[in-house]
């Protein structure tokens, strides 16, 4: 274990906040309970990350973010209780064995493999990869006819809306903005409740009505930040404006320019990984979407269906860490063209805080879908 404050006298920034992150998951990740498996992911980033199997056992070395580091090493034996369900490989470089993915897949362990923003590169799961005839016939079904795909897009908007209740009521700051977008959002759960909406475009445009007041309220979060004599940042990031990256005249979400949205975007990116496994594992087509019915073999529309309820869930995890935390220039990288990315060791803290949140959060909603023949694993939830 470094001493943080040594280290800041006689290394970089860098290096400290990487240690920082890195103990900060430490510290808060929960013991694992004698008869229980464990739930907590193992998150590898770096460099010379390794997966091997040795001796019938799996040996895992984590990579190097930064100097000094520590390098860890684990094992892990057929069975073992404190084996991970998930592994996530976040960037990074190595090797792994196809001895190991044999060993991976015997034992139902979820390789996920993010690049640097978090957009997932692979994602293997437990086999079960084959899109099933009545999954399909049911997607395809429920596309025919506008009334299907109401009953089957309004539970996942309710649930969405009653997260972002949540989270307007629980974790923003107290401005007129939130106020406001409280209210917008406790008329549409009224509105959703009395099933009235007869079109799939009515909805979305309830849904883009809570998105807009409940993004706006954003903007009376407080950022901390620290040491920017050392390491300046933009005036812009001292406050979150808006979801839409500063880079073009036209407003989009990807290559963020703000730390923040730096963040939900990777946190989006993980959640996107989490509920593709669990689509493909239950035997659903990823393209063919229902509330997003573009069908594009590129772009998995019902993987964006069923990442709705989960939003705001994410948005809790990203929320708290910026509450809570106080940040440095050296946590972020900006690149060339303006875009912000996150320090590994950052990235692996979303990530442990957002699994932690979709363990402890996500339940709840899942009750709207209980008619849907949707399968927890479907809603990308951690089991």
């Amino acid at each position: 274990m470094y001493d943080l404050e040594n280290l800041e006298e006689t290394h970089d920034e860098w290096a400290v906040r990487s240690e920082y992150w890195l103990q900060s998951i430490r510290q808060h990740t929960p013991k694992r309970k004698r008869r229980e498996r464990q739930a907590t992911p193992l998150i590898l980033s770096g460099h010379g990350i390794s997966i091997a199997v040795e001796k019938g056992t799996l040996a895992v070395k984590d990579g190097n973010t930064h100097y000094p580091s520590e390098i860890r090493k684990y094992r892990f034996f057929k069975g073992d209780l404190g084996l991970p369900k998930r592994i996530f490989l976040i960037d990074g470089s190595g090797n792994i064995t196809l001895d190991a993915l044999d060993w991976l897949s015997t034992q139902n362990v979820e390789l996920i493999r993010l690049n640097w923003n978090g957009k997932p590169i692979i994602a293997l799961g437990n086999g079960k990869s084959s899109v099933l005839p009545e999954k399909l016939m049911w997607q395809f079904e429920t596309q025919s006819e506008e009334s299907k795909r109401l009953d089957f897009a309004i539970p996942l908007i309710s649930a969405k809306a009653e997260a972002t209740l949540h989270n307007l009521l629980e974790l923003l700051p107290d401005s007129p903005s939130k106020t406001k977008a409280i209210n917008t959002t406790q008329s549409v759960i009224e509105l959703l409740q009395k099933g009235v909406l007869s079109s799939i475009g009515g909805l979305l445009s309830e849904e883009g009505r809570v998105a807009a007041g409940y993004f706006f309220s954003w903007r009376a979060l407080k950022i901390h930040w620290r040491a920017e004599g050392r390491y300046p940042i933009q005036h812009e990031w001292k406050r979150f404006f808006s979801r839409s990256t500063l880079s073009s005249g036209k407003p989009k979400n990807y290559n963020a320019t703000h730390p923040v949205n730096a963040m939900l975007n990777y946190a989006y990116r993980m959640l996107e990984a989490h509920v593709r496994i669990g689509v493909i594992a239950d035997g659903y087509d990823v393209s063919q979407g229902i509330l997003h019915n573009r069908v594009d073999p590129r772009r998995h529309s019902f993987v964006f269906d069923m990442m709705e309820p989960l939003r705001p869930i994410v948005d809790r995890a990203v929320l708290k860490l910026v509450q809570d935390e106080i940040f440095t220039g050296a946590d972020f990288i900006l690149q060339d063209d303006g875009v912000c990315r996150l320090s590994p060791n950052l990235a692996r803290k979303v990530v442990y805080e957002v699994e932690f949140e979709l363990r402890n959060s996500a339940r709840p909603y899942a009750g709207h879908m209980v008619g849907m023949r949707t399968q927890p694993t479907m809603l990308g939830l951690p089991i």
